[in-house]
């Protein structure tokens, strides 16, 4: 076998690991099987998807680490109590709370954020004040994928700029839940400006490193994303009726 051949078998068996996880996941979320149940051998899930057992065995690998499963050697694989799982994981969260999760990761940015701005507004260095001149703006010809990783960057920088590391691994560890809520934000007509004008006045407070200035833009910029979510949820709704 060539390694281009080894390289592609590899990409397949990581999409179809992704595609069982994910559906074996949905499936224990949605209570099909319940604490303490036992989940079908390996053999019969490879006959369900039509994929190798060593495919259904990464997956169900998956699930363990994140505490969904326990797999024990000649007693198969069951499905744990909801207080074990990793309810910080990205999947299991979205898989519980679905759209709603949105609204809480907003309500936890509007209360951690503002003071992520005013720390950054007494600690921050020239050269982090530099990186973030560079992506405080929105321009208007980026795509919304651009817009996105932008906006991720500028609120990674200035938790980044508080000096506290505790501060940015909390805001990393929910970035990736964040991409979503952005999209949404930023799908919504006149958002992009309004991000636009509250990443300039953040930046501006911090740049004048005045704490309050900072603290105060940031929890206005918070409630106009959270503006910005409820509008998108209205417009879907009436898109759907």
């Amino acid at each position: 076998m060539s390694p281009n051949e080894i390289l592609f078998r590899a990409v397949q068996n990581q999409k179809l690991f992704g595609q069982i996880n994910r559906q074996l996941l949905k499936t224990i979320v949605a209570g099909h099987y319940k604490a303490g149940d036992l989940l079908p051998p390996e053999r019969d899930h490879a006959d369900m998807f039509g994929v190798s057992r060593v495919v259904v065995r990464e997956a169900l690998g998956s699930l363990r680490d994140k505490g969904i499963v326990s797999i024990k050697q000649g007693r198969g694989t069951t499905v744990n109590p909801i207080d074990e799982w990793n309810t910080l994981d990205p999947e299991v969260l979205m898989l519980l709370y679905g759209d709603e999760l949105y609204e809480k990761l907003i309500q936890l940015r509007g209360i951690i954020e503002p003071e992520f701005a005013a720390l950054a507004a007494e600690n921050i260095t020239p050269e982090e004040l530099e990186k973030l001149r560079k992506v405080s703006d929105l321009p208007e010809s980026d795509t919304v994928e651009q817009h996105v990783e932008r906006d991720t960057m500028y609120h990674l920088l200035i938790a980044k700029a508080t000096h506290n590391p505790v501060l940015l691994i909390v805001l990393s560890s929910i970035s990736e839940m964040l991409r979503e809520s952005r999209r949404r934000t930023f799908a919504v007509h006149g958002e992009l400006a309004k991000a636009r004008y509250w990443h300039k006045t953040i930046f501006e407070a911090i740049e004048a490193h005045i704490p309050q200035a900072a603290r105060e833009a940031m929890s206005a910029h918070m409630q106009q994303v959270q503006n910005g979510l409820e509008r998108f949820n209205r417009l879907n709704q009436e898109d759907h009726n």
